[in-house]
């Protein structure tokens, strides 16, 4: 259970004023697994139970034989499982050899390493948001959320420019949601750059990979974010904000851009 949480020092803004605190964000790590010796897939995943993850995820896949035995399960400390079998995994190596499989909703897939835009050239932005502008951003959202309203089962993302949301959709998914918006903005002919991204969903990784790539500085959620998607954030120049509800609302990464 401890490897599933960590703590982060963040700055809490409320009605009682700005304050610095200590809170559990979940985690998220890469997993790879190997099948036969054979690198096949990195998940994204709350590093508990690899084993059953690793065996699961085979069997959902095709690649395991229910009705025949695994040899054995390995699993390593340093984020890799291993599982032999005696017989030809039914697989497509073209398909699925070595892709990252996402922790979103309807197992989003990436074919890039997650880890790598952890690399990427740091956002510089000289803009500044004040506390009320975020949440005034993310109250518009909740208001132009139509369908969770009707049926609260999607999730809705908008890109904002100052204190107007530029474009807003939702989805069943909430990495759909955010591709439905950078789509829409490139369809418009409107750059994400210096931008904001507004989010209902929770801030894994390949959301943020998704904001850097895009040269956007600043991410608001409803929701938390991933352990990985803090420490991107942090290296890359992000300004994630979460749990932005009501006056409350949490700074995880740069929060010199947000006015006091």
């Amino acid at each position: 259970m401890k490897d599933s949480l960590r703590r982060f020092q963040v700055e809490k803004i409320s009605a009682e004023g700005w304050e610095e605190e200590e809170t559990s964000v979940i985690a998220e790590k890469p997993v790879t697994l190997f099948l036969n010796d054979k690198e096949v897939v990195t998940l994204l995943a709350t590093p508990e139970n690899l084993k059953e993850l690793a065996v699961g995820f085979m069997l959902s896949e095709g690649w395991l034989q229910e009705n025949k035995p695994i040899q054995r399960v390995e699993v390593d400390p340093g984020g890799s499982v291993r599982v032999r079998v005696n017989y030809h995994p039914a697989m497509s190596e073209k398909l699925f050899l070595r892709r990252t499989i996402t922790s979103g909703c309807g197992r989003g897939t990436i074919f890039y390493n997650v880890l790598d835009s952890l690399g990427a050239k740091r956002i510089r932005s000289a803009a500044r948001i004040s506390k009320e502008q975020v949440f005034r951003l993310m109250r518009d959202l909740n208001q132009r959320s139509v369908l969770y309203r009707k049926s609260g089962s999607v999730h809705g993302a908008a890109l904002a420019e100052g204190k107007k949301i530029r474009i807003f959709c939702e989805d069943i998914g909430r990495h759909n949601a955010v591709d439905k918006v950078l789509g829409a903005a490139f369809l418009q002919g409107v750059s994400p750059a210096g931008k904001i991204l507004l989010t209902s969903g929770r801030v894994s990784s390949e959301i943020m990979v998704k904001a850097i790539k895009r040269r956007i500085p600043f991410l608001f959620s409803y929701s938390g974010p991933t352990d990985l998607a803090v420490d991107m954030a942090r290296q890359t120049g992000v300004t994630l904000i979460g749990y932005v509800r009501g006056n409350r609302l949490r700074i995880y990464s740069h929060g010199e851009r947000v006015g006091r």
